[in-house]
């Protein structure tokens, strides 16, 4: 199953600067010709960053470090293509890739001026993730005694506990007849009874 906090918000928040550079109103285009211009306008600006910046006979990369696993890479020539990337066992790997229709260096300083904001929603997101988990492993071992100690009796049902989202589906078999139930975290105590 898919399951990467991190990167999914990160990628929402590439698609608002996208959608903000789609929108703007007579908007500079960024082409390899004036690439150079507006790349050093925006590190004079904020010296700070560092971005690694490539410049070749017909095409410009730059790339720009959010947080330390993630980074945003321009591939400029006679359009922008921007990528959001994110470090992978040993390398970076897309997560998402879109065509700027304008130079997009307003919206990514627009972005990089709430980045501190950006990380402490992160930071909340990461910790609420952490501990949802950590409640469901708990509810999961509570559901799974209870059934246990409902059917100890009874060798003839066999069962299966698996999570799904925030509730757990009960797959139980008794002389080749397979039912399934679904056990909610608010009533697992009254969801279990009924069984």
């Amino acid at each position: 199953m898919y399951d990467d906090i991190e990167a999914d918000f990160w990628k929402e928040h590439f698609s608002h600067v996208l959608h903000k550079n789609m929108v703007r109103i007579d908007a500079e285009k960024l082409t390899f010709d004036n690439a150079a211009g507006i790349i050093e306008g925006f590190k004079s600006r904020h010296p700070e960053l560092k971005p690694d910046v490539s410049f070749n006979s017909s095409y410009v990369t730059f790339e720009l470090f959010i947080t330390q696993s993630i980074k945003l890479r321009l591939y400029i020539q006679n359009q922008v293509k921007g990528s959001l990337m994110q470090f992978d066992g040993g390398d970076y790997v897309k997560l998402v890739d879109a065509r700027f229709p304008y130079n997009p260096f307003p919206e990514i300083e627009e972005f990089l001026s709430h980045l501190g904001e950006y990380l402490s929603e992160l930071e909340n997101l990461l910790d609420k993730t952490v501990h949802s988990r950590k409640q469901m492993k708990v509810a999961e071992q509570f559901i799974k005694a209870n059934i246990s100690r409902k059917f100890k009796d009874r060798p003839e049902i066999t069962w299966k506990l698996e999570q799904s989202g925030h509730s757990f589906i009960l797959s139980m078999d008794k002389e080749n007849n397979r039912t399934m139930h679904l056990i909610s975290l608010d009533n697992f105590m009254k969801d279990i009874e009924k069984l």
